[in-house]
């Protein structure tokens, strides 16, 4: 591949829609939305009197645990004891079968 003369001089046609997009509309939101989160941490920290590090790994696993409780409730059959779940445990392969039967 070679270079022309007026490689440097040559104008683009600009950025594409996606990313004009992006950057003016997504992108300041997302940095509004962190902005407003920080000064909310900050606030309850100073309100509380207790570091906002432990206030966002509190916040961080209530999160995680409402998650999982969320997805318990909706993939029934996922819990440990449950039949269903030993049932998909049973071989499939002939070699996982025991050779000597009761």
């Amino acid at each position: 591949m070679s270079v022309g003369r007026d490689y440097m001089l040559r104008k683009g046609s600009g950025p594409s829609a996606p990313k004009v997009f992006l950057d003016t509309q997504v992108v300041p939101r997302l940095v509004d939305a962190a902005g407003g989160a920080e000064v909310a941490l900050d606030r309850a920290a100073r309100a509380t009197g207790v570091r906002p590090s432990l206030l966002l790994a509190g916040a961080t696993g209530a999160l995680s645990l409402a998650a999982a409780a969320a997805l318990r409730a909706v993939l029934p059959g996922r819990g440990a004891g449950d039949a269903r779940a030993d049932a998909a445990a049973a071989p499939t392969q002939i070699s996982d079968v025991p050779l000597s039967a009761p």
